[in-house]
């Protein structure tokens, strides 16, 4: 029978968990897995029988993104397998790397035969407790590991092509614009933000060349007031499609849209989903989301763990081609963009999957190049 228990560990009980040991000592954990990804310690398992697993989130459930949707993954693989699954939430606060290693310690002595762990803020947590538990496998997903320079043999890392997703936001966008003006509110100037935006930038250039695309940046993932300012700026310049990649502070850019009757694409969730629910108003004024497929990259990892093919010691990058990204495709998304646009997007998708198209990605661009590709769109 399926256990599901969700744990939100305060900064106290991770204290508590400190205080319990857990510490450093390699610990034989009683993987039931025949082929551990330790036993074989070549980058590749075998094939392993899971009995139990937990799923450790940076934050806590219920925002409809990335962590929601590995958790769904999980919960539909214990419902379908009848393993006992435990997910546990390393809540809101300031991240503490000391006592979350410390946390993460402590499930590993507990013994399960799989833990998955997702978001770049677990990233040290990982690389720092992972490799004195090398018996227990661990799925870590929309994190960037350094398996060149950390050991890792039990670990495999899947992060996305988040180009790709901005791409398709483009296509989106540019197919949709009348005024030939489009917009992008980012967060702060890392790849990760450029990358959402080259992406944006070529696929919107891909429908039409020359389309004028207004870049602002918050420099922050919170401020939903400074987002909507950012926005309203755009939209009173002429842009009517809006596209955000600034974490909570989206939330502005959506109730921008809305209160000037405009279009505004989603990020990192089901945007209009979510809104259905709680804001009629702003659902309306969502064309389209893209997000990172974290449920399904999560499930192609354990399926892959269990038949014995699951590449460890590796990070790999998925995208459109492995369906981990792209268009949320549901009865908002058939009922707000026209049949025409839509078979646009598949075109396009088509294209990446094929090869035809490679979509550039800020992953070791120059911050020059960045720039050029910016002013060559305004």
């Amino acid at each position: 029978m399926k256990k599901t228990l969700a744990l939100v560990l305060s900064t106290a009980m991770l204290l508590s968990m400190a205080a319990c040991g857990g510490g450093t000592e390699t610990t034989d954990t009683g993987t039931s897995g025949e082929g551990s990804a330790a036993e074989e310690n070549s980058g590749e398992s075998t094939g392993g029988t899971v009995e139990s697993m937990v799923v450790v989130l940076p934050n806590v459930r219920g925002d409809g993104g990335t962590h929601d949707l590995a958790c769904q993954a999980a919960e539909q693989i214990a419902e379908d397998t009848g393993i006992e699954l435990k997910i546990v939430e390393m809540g809101t606060a300031v991240v503490d790397s000391a006592k979350w290693e410390a946390g993460m310690a402590d499930l590993c002595e507990e013994g399960y035969d799989l833990v998955i762990a997702g978001g770049s803020l677990m990233k040290d947590t990982i690389q720092a407790v992972a490799p004195e538990y090398p018996d227990i496998p661990f799925i870590c997903y929309d994190m960037a590991l350094d398996f060149d320079t950390v050991d890792m043999p039990n670990v495999y890392g899947v992060d996305f092509h988040q180009n790709e997703a901005g791409y398709m936001a483009g296509v989106v966008a540019a197919s949709m614009t009348e005024s030939g003006y489009i917009g992008y509110v980012g967060a702060t100037k890392i790849p990760t933000i450029y990358d959402f935006l080259v992406g944006y930038i070529e696929g919107a250039q891909a429908v039409d060349p020359d389309i004028h695309i207004a870049v602002a940046w918050t420099n922050d993932y919170n401020d939903a007031t400074l987002a909507k300012e950012l926005a309203l700026a755009q939209i009173s310049d002429g842009a009517d499609v809006v596209f955000p990649a600034c974490g909570n502070a989206a939330a502005g850019v959506y109730e921008a849209a809305r209160d000037q009757n405009v279009w505004a694409i989603g990020n990192d969730q089901d945007v209009a989903a979510k809104y259905a629910a709680s804001d009629e108003s702003i659902q309306q004024r969502i064309l389209a989301s893209v997000m990172k497929k974290v449920d399904n990259a999560v499930r192609r990892a354990y399926d892959e763990y269990i038949e014995g093919t699951l590449p460890f010691g590796t990070q790999e990058t998925i995208g459109v081609a492995e369906d981990g990204v792209g268009i949320v495709k549901n009865e908002y998304y058939e009922e707000t963009v026209p049949e025409d646009v839509r078979n646009t997007v598949t075109e396009y998708e088509e294209k990446i999957t094929s090869g035809e198209v490679e979509v550039s990605t800020a992953i070791g661009m120059s911050a020059e190049d960045i720039e050029a590709m910016i002013s060559s769109a305004q």
